[in-house]
């Protein structure tokens, strides 16, 4: 997602029904690429993203507003799976 910039919007922590496990999830705001509107989608789109076990619960209202650059790897299967991520000053 090089070139992509994330804003943060908002977090939610919660617990997952099926075993009661914490999750959090963070809501961010990009622009449309061009790839986007080629697809009919223009302007402003949000994404959630699963934080890793180790990043559960670690967020707080400071972190809403700010820039958001996720670090990738592989998973399972060959799927990207977010491992890591940094939130910086929206510039």
């Amino acid at each position: 997602m090089s070139g992509i910039r994330f804003q943060v919007l908002g977090y939610r922590n919660f617990n997952r029904k099926a075993d009661n496990r914490p999750l959090t999830v963070l809501t961010a705001a990009s622009q449309c690429t061009p790839a986007d509107n080629g697809r009919g989608s223009f302007g402003m789109r949000v994404t959630d993203f699963f934080l890793p076990d180790e990043k559960v619960g670690t967020l707080t209202e400071e972190c809403v507003g700010k820039e958001f650059v996720p670090s990738y790897g592989i998973g399972a299967f060959g799927k990207p799976v977010l491992e890591d991520f940094e939130l910086k000053a929206w510039k």
